[in-house]
């Protein structure tokens, strides 16, 4: 099946093959898997010759904690870019340690952990299995941030504040003056922020500004990138934290009883994402189609009357479909329509009465799946 550009997206076959966590069993013959968040397509070309040629039998012993030297290298090349002065960097398999690791190094500390948003779940959901206390602030009705209920919502109990950015399952990108809000009252009142950047390559305007650069963030901010989405990488598990703390050897620590030490294999897929023209040719078609594809979703979804902000960035929408029982509704879904969809509430409270779709599939594909969501609501009624 083709798609855009010279992206061609797997055949329902291949997918089933190559993709079975997207496309697991219960989706049935015939039906259209929009629910995980992997990819329809080939990843870039050149990654397995990257690793065949690098990989060393010496590296079978551990290596240093933090990552091997040359991927630690990248990675500080790509966040002082970014403006992430004096960042420590953490190789990691994938942002989902990241996460854990972040939660249970602030759960050791007494206060809230505030969080904005929808969300991915693996954020709160170690938040809370780590016994940290979650205090919610909510997005407003067109998924932007709002100040003022931000300011409301923090106070010097205020341990962390976490976001993703962009935002998943939204695709908002929290704009300059939010970020100094954010940076603002975390000086204010002390406190800590956790900022998953896992989507930041799939921002589709020019300006990519991270939590972590603006002044007085430098000592009070843990970054997260990673190579799964937006380079198409997820079964390799590859990223790494960037982490801008006194405390940083704390964070370093976690991880060490998590994974002793990265894979060498981690740190060549962080060197091949980071370096080689092949990866950055591939992010760059993919981000054209995500614009495209989130458009044509949430226009598809606004024009039948079901609310749906269009994303700046990402590979999902969230429309409102007005379900007060989101997962029951996506049950059905899959059971009567054969398109598997993720429940809003899923990502927090302000998520429910949503679904998630992943547009990260070809336009023909996607746009049968969101016409089979759209016959099902209005059958519904």
């Amino acid at each position: 099946m083709q798609s855009l550009f010279f992206m061609e997206a797997l055949s329902e076959k291949e997918l089933r093959l190559y993709c079975p966590l997207k496309w697991h069993e219960r989706i049935p013959e015939g039906g259209i898997g929009l629910g995980i968040a992997d990819i329809d397509f080939h990843g870039p070309e050149g990654i397995s010759e990257w690793i065949a040629t690098r990989l060393k039998d010496e590296w079978g012993f551990y290596q240093k904690r933090e990552g091997m030297d040359f991927a630690v290298e990248v990675a500080k090349e790509y966040v002082d870019k970014l403006g992430l002065m004096g960042a420590n960097i953490q190789i990691i398999p994938g942002t989902m340690s990241g996460i854990y690791a972040t939660m249970k190094f602030i759960s050791m500390k007494e206060g809230e952990v505030a969080i904005v948003n929808p969300i991915y779940p693996p954020v709160h959901f170690h938040a809370s299995s780590e016994r940290n206390k979650i205090v919610w602030i909510g997005l407003n009705e067109q998924f932007e941030l709002d100040i003022d209920l931000l300011q409301e919502s923090v106070s010097n109990s205020t341990k962390m504040l976490a976001i993703v950015q962009p935002n998943n399952p939204t695709g908002t990108v929290f704009t300059r003056t939010d970020l100094k809000a954010i940076r603002d009252l975390a000086i204010d009142h002390d406190f800590l922020c956790f900022s998953d950047e896992l989507y930041q390559p799939l921002i589709f305007s020019n300006e990519k500004v991270s939590l972590g650069s603006l002044e007085g963030m430098h000592d009070r901010t843990i970054s997260l990138f990673g190579f799964s989405k937006a380079y198409g990488l997820a079964g390799l598990r590859a990223g790494f934290m960037a982490i801008q703390l006194p405390s940083s050897e704390e964070v370093r620590e976690i991880v060490e009883h998590i994974l002793v030490s990265p894979s060498p294999v981690t740190s060549l897929v962080t060197e091949y994402a980071l370096r080689d023209t092949r990866a950055h040719k591939w992010v760059k078609e993919f981000r054209k189609i995500m614009n495209i594809n989130t458009a044509l979703a949430s226009s598809m979804f606004d024009d039948a009357g079901f609310a749906c902000a269009k994303p700046q960035g990402g590979l999902f929408v969230f429309p409102k479909i007005d379900k007060t029982d989101d997962v029951k509704f996506c049950e059905r879904l899959l059971s009567e329509k054969g398109v598997e969809v993720i429940p809003g509430s899923k990502f927090g409270p302000d998520g429910q009465g949503h679904i998630r779709v992943n547009c990260a599939t070809s336009t023909e594909r996607l746009q049968e799946g969101i016409e089979r969501i759209l016959d099902f609501l209005h059958q519904d009624k």
